[in-house]
Order: C-alpha cells, then structure tokens, then sequence
C-alpha cells in the first residue's frame, strides 16, 4: 500500500494545479471584464423613446429618467431626400435630460442614390436636431442594410467631425451587429444600442444566444439596450446598463410605473 501513496500524491498535486489554473483564469476574466469600458452615455439608466405623437411626460423622475424623442425623420429615395420633422407636442418636467432621435430610413425596392448630395442632406438633418431647445445627446436610428454601410460610416464620421469628439452620440443597432456581424466596431459613437425587439426571424436565434452569454462581444453594444413593452427581455439587464423603452402607444403613468416595477432592483 506505501508503494501507491507517492502515485495518489502526484494525481492529488495535479487535480489541485488544474483547479488552481481554473480558478485563476475565471479571476482573470473577472478581472479584464470588470475593467472593460461601458459604452453608454452618461445619465440616468431608464431612457423613455417618444415616438411620433402627442406625449405627456411630466410624471417622470428627471433623476432616475431620461426622454429620447424622435426629432426627424430621414426617408432616403432614389433621387431626393426627404426630412420630416417632428409635428406632435411633447411636454416634459424641468430638468429631464433629452435625447434628440432621427430616424433614417430607405425602401428596398427603391435604391437611393446615397451620393454626396444625400450624405450632406442627411448631415444637416441631423445637426439640427443638435440644435434644438434643451437636447444634450443625438441618437441615429437607421437599420443600414449591407449596401448602405459605406454611406452610414461616413455620415457618422462627418457628424463626428462636425459636433466634436466630446458630443454624445447613440446609434440603434440590429442585435446581429452585435454579435458576429460587428462591422460597427469602428464607428465614431459613443454606444450602440441593440434592439432587443421586432427581431423578426433573428428572434430565435438572437434569444437562443442571450440564454447562454451574458453580455455582447461587441463593446459599444455592452452598456445599453432597446426593450419593448410588448417583448420583455430583462435577463439582459445589468447594474450598468442604460435601458432605452419603446412604447406602441402613448406613455401613461401606468405603463411607466410598470416598466418601473419591472426594472426595480435592477439598477
């Protein structure tokens, strides 16, 4: 029996150095994961989007809550742009912070042009957001298929040029561009925002993937998130992370108090 002890003593030192490895490389993700910058704008956690339409949003907390609202929209055509701006009323409490939203948008059966004269329209649409009363942050809302790519790196390029490096600016982002199509690792912007809702056939997919990662490869996609009051995620809700609500319908102290009840220990 004393010949075996030297043997059961090597494989003893070997299950403790494979365990001690083990457990210095999860202390070692921890410790570079924890030091990873969050892509987020500064503010409070909770962004309210404020669509198209009369909003009251007095009720809110201007602390604990922000408003993006969707200041213009950009429809890009074959041979002209054409900008709509905001027609509806939004009244809001003293003090909440405001995000201007433009959203971008073509038509696949219709191919725009996306030429220089397009480029510097769409630019100027978006200063002028810049520009209304009490807008701290810009955010772009443009679902850029693979043949606009080149039009979209380059209009957000010259925003940067234009509002400066220390400007606040948000994109909305496809859950996929998140994951393995990160083509937007290199943009400009201060976050992207994954749209974790009206996913369509990703649905499964994107969801299957969330169930066993908790959190995105792509960087500027790490610190926020677009929910929707319908299509409930909060499994992707982190102490850090900046949620933005999407709401069919006009906002009511009763559907915020819900996303509140929602969120409440979250942050």
């Amino acid at each position: 029996m004393s010949s075996l002890r030297p043997a059961l003593s090597r494989t003893h030192l070997v299950v403790l150095g494979s365990v001690a490895a083990l457990v210095g490389a999860l202390f070692g993700f921890w410790w570079w994961r924890s030091r990873q910058p969050i892509h987020r704008l500064r503010g409070p956690n909770l962004v309210f989007w404020a669509w198209e339409r009369p909003e009251d949003l007095r009720f809110l907390d201007p602390q604990k809550e922000a408003v993006g609202f969707l200041a213009a929209t950009v429809e890009l055509l074959p041979d002209r742009v054409k900008i709509y701006p905001r027609m509806q009323p939004l009244l809001l409490a003293s003090g909440t912070q405001l995000m201007a939203v433009v959203r971008i948008y073509s038509h696949p059966g219709l191919p725009a042009s996306l030429d220089a004269a397009q480029l510097n329209q769409t630019l100027d649409a978006l200063l002028a957001a810049t520009h209304q009363p009490q807008v701290t942050a810009l955010q772009i809302d443009f679902d850029a298929r693979s043949s606009e790519r080149a039009f979209y790196s380059q209009l957000l390029a010259e925003l940067r040029s234009r509002l400066g490096s220390a400007y606040p600016i948000s994109i909305t982002a496809l859950a996929s561009w998140c994951i393995g199509d990160r083509w937007i690792h290199n943009l400009p912007v201060d976050e992207a925002v994954p749209m974790l809702f009206s996913m369509g056939n990703e649905q499964i997919v994107i969801s299957h993937y969330l169930s066993w990662h908790p959190f995105f490869p792509e960087p500027l996609c790490r610190g926020s998130v677009g929910l929707s009051t319908g299509e409930w995620l909060p499994s992707q809700v982190r102490h850090q992370t900046r949620v933005y609500v999407f709401s069919r319908d006009a906002w009511t102290q009763q559907s915020v108090n819900t996303i509140r009840s929602r969120l409440s220990g979250k942050f």
